[in-house]
């Protein structure tokens, strides 16, 4: 046969450490948590082995008769559904326009855009803390402007969502 096995163990070889990687750090604490789950886990449980006791589905159980988990359900659905597409769609608008030839100052343009990914996200959430804030914040200035009445962004349940939303996008 000659050199064919050769190639194969090199490549076994090199994404062995990614795939080791990704067990010990996904994997193992996905499966000790799902374990878990099952159990009456507590912290002081991890020096007394003997104390924890196995519950089967009684969590399970549970969480499916608790409201807030439907209702944490839906806004965890909410989000998912209405701000992917509308990421993947104002990514996609701001690449082509900033490709565009109408584009006018392209590289101010795209530190502006990537300045988010590379600042903090608690310096992040404080900016649009200031732009959504009920009283003085730029969103609620914008809409006095136009005779509209301000809102309070973050303490609306109506409002909150789209104003998180926004804030992700």
């Amino acid at each position: 046969m000659g050199n064919g096995g050769r190639p194969l163990a090199a490549a076994y070889g090199f994404i062995a450490p990614a795939v080791i990687a990704i067990a010990l750090f996904f994997f193992v604490p996905v499966g000790a948590a799902l374990l878990l789950s099952f159990t009456d886990f507590d912290i002081y449980a991890l020096a007394d082995h003997p104390a924890l006791r196995l519950l089967a589905v009684e969590n399970y159980r549970r969480l499916l008769g608790d409201p807030r988990f439907w209702t944490a359900l839906r806004n965890t659905l909410y989000f998912v559904l209405v701000g992917g597409p509308l990421t993947v769609a104002a990514s996609l608008a701001a690449a082509l326009l900033l490709h565009s030839r109408l584009a006018r100052f392209p590289s101010f343009f795209r530190t502006a855009f990537f300045l988010p990914v590379v600042a903090t996200l608690v310096a992040v959430a404080i900016a649009w803390r200031y732009l959504y804030h009920p009283r003085y914040g730029l969103l609620n200035q914008l809409l006095r402007a136009l005779g509209l009445p301000a809102i309070v962004w973050l303490g609306n349940p109506r409002w909150a969502m789209p104003a998180i939303i926004l804030l992700a996008v």
